[in-house]
């Protein structure tokens, strides 16, 4: 496991941080490091940037350098909603009917 001083921007790979400057139990901020600089030396305080390509953003994290840097254990794809709300409002009418289930 690499720690927060030792991360590299890296367009191929996806990064997550666990830190514990906000809670104890560890916040996760997971993406793609697109920058990562020192914003207090004195506090070992260090500003990274994530570009998370779920959701087509990116956002400033503020964590210390001895946070630990994984690899994220989930990947969420986006949800093709409005097939699943049909699939679902089918399935839905269909119970609803006393038919059984698609694919029966």
């Amino acid at each position: 496991m690499t720690t927060v001083a030792e991360l590299q921007p890296d367009p191929n790979r996806e990064v997550r941080i666990v830190s514990h400057r906000q809670s104890s139990n560890g916040v996760y901020h997971d993406g793609i490091v697109r920058t990562v600089t020192c914003a207090n030396a004195d506090e070992n305080l260090y500003a990274v940037t994530l570009y998370r390509p779920t959701y087509g953003s990116e956002s400033t994290c503020y964590v210390y350098g001895t946070d630990q840097v994984t690899e994220p254990t989930r990947r969420a794809a986006p949800a093709d909603t409005e097939r699943s709300y049909a699939d679902r409002q089918r399935a839905f009418d269909r119970q609803n009917f006393g038919l059984p289930p698609e694919g029966n």
